[in-house]
């Protein structure tokens, strides 16, 4: 099932840099910088991001976009899985080709408070058949949860028994404040911080927030108010409440219990991980090798000296044996029988150390498959695949 909400951009720049790389300054440079993105999965009816909003100032319209976020039950869809991911990308660019004749931008997002996925769903306000700013779905209750229930009931997916308007997030509220003005700047900065998983408690939350210059602190209501310097050099105060429902305490709170459990959750997976790979008998084998009985306090050489004697002693007889001629062997029934016996033990032997080789490089194989799995959902799109039904970036 998915939920959907929809407002109006006069920005088409400054609302599909925020879906692509974030509102920080410090976040976007650093994904450009990398050649990386925000989106698990990008899909457009035009060939970049940088050509759709070309379009969307073109046309001259002081709303330049529409912006609706779609999102998804993560009991239907898991955002750990890119076959789902892909998926709920293709729902994103159905809704938007449901909805209108217009170019049109898709960006998927698996990084929200909740664990879910979610689409950022961009249309440029030109109608191409008839040239005109857009006039149908461009607000809840006239087309768009209508639209989007029809498409969900024509896909197989969960429908909604009563749907209701779902709350504007950050990533539609910031689009009533002035682009780049100290507002929306200002939530963009705490929306990536919430979105920091080092944000686990209010203590790791104003650290994460101070790398941005936003001061942090809480009223005696309880609620979170944030000071950042204003372009004209004043220190300005704002309420997180004030600025989106997103930024509100008991908001804020279940986004610190979400990264809490998940940071659970790896520490949990890594110390299962490294006793895997040492294997059943590391802790015994530890355990021997750190009982020492007693401290050996007796009047003789040192420990260095007696292993180094005992060393010459060992290699003077491996030298002997050496110089040793070999015994003449003889083909008699008895030792025919030890040579078949030892023949087989030697079999054995390969046979298990090849097995567990066998097992090993599976493990290793599977351990590189979740790492590259994890890093193309971390990085996003990364090439372009043609779709007749448009352009399919990505996932």
């Amino acid at each position: 099932m998915s939920t959907v909400n929809v407002r109006s951009s006069h920005s088409a720049q400054s609302s599909v840099d925020y879906a692509l790389y974030g509102g920080s300054g410090q976040l976007r440079e650093d994904h450009r910088r990398r050649g990386t993105s925000r989106a698990a999965a990008l899909s457009s009816s035009v060939d970049d991001p940088d050509e759709f909003i070309a379009r969307c100032e073109d046309h001259g319209r002081k709303v330049e976009l529409y912006s609706y976020t779609q999102n998804f039950s993560p009991d239907e869809f898991d955002v750990n899985n890119p076959v789902d991911v892909k998926r709920v990308n293709e729902l994103g660019r159905m809704l938007a080709e449901d909805m209108h004749s217009a170019d049109y931008l898709v960006v998927t997002h698996a990084d929200s408070k909740g664990g879910h996925l979610h689409n950022h769903v961009y249309v440029c306000n030109n109608d191409l058949l008839t040239g005109k700013s857009l006039q149908r779905n461009t607000s809840w209750a006239k087309g768009v949860h209508q639209t989007n229930d029809a498409l969900m009931e024509r896909e197989g997916c969960q429908v909604l028994d009563s749907p209701m308007q779902a709350k504007v997030d950050w990533s539609l509220q910031r689009e009533q404040y002035e682009a780049g003005g100290f507002e929306q700047t200002l939530g963009d900065k705490i929306a990536a911080s919430l979105r920091d998983p080092r944000s686990t408690d209010c203590e790791a939350y104003k650290a994460v927030l101070a790398e941005h210059d936003v001061k942090f602190s809480v009223a005696k209501s309880g609620e979170h108010r944030y000071k950042m310097r204003h372009p004209n050099g004043k220190l300005l105060s704002k309420s997180g409440k004030s600025l989106s429902p997103d930024f509100s305490a008991n908001s804020a709170d279940e986004i610190f219990n979400y990264h809490s459990e998940n940071k659970v959750k790896g520490q949990t997976n890594a110390v299962a991980q490294r006793h895997e790979e040492r294997g059943p008998g590391r802790a015994d084998e530890r355990r021997e090798l750190g009982a020492v009985a007693r401290v050996d306090d007796s009047p003789e050489p040192r420990r260095g000296t007696r292993r180094r004697a005992d060393d010459r002693n060992q290699q003077a007889h491996r030298e002997a044996e050496q110089r040793r001629p070999e015994p003449v062997r003889t083909a008699d029934d008895d030792g025919a029988a030890a040579a078949q016996q030892s023949a087989a033990i030697q079999r054995g032997i390969r046979d298990r150390a090849r097995t567990a080789k066998a097992r090993r490089d599976r493990e290793n194989a599977e351990r590189a498959r979740r790492q590259r799995q994890w890093q193309g959902l971390g990085q996003g799109h990364d090439g372009t695949q043609k779709r007749s039904e448009g352009h399919y970036l990505g996932q």
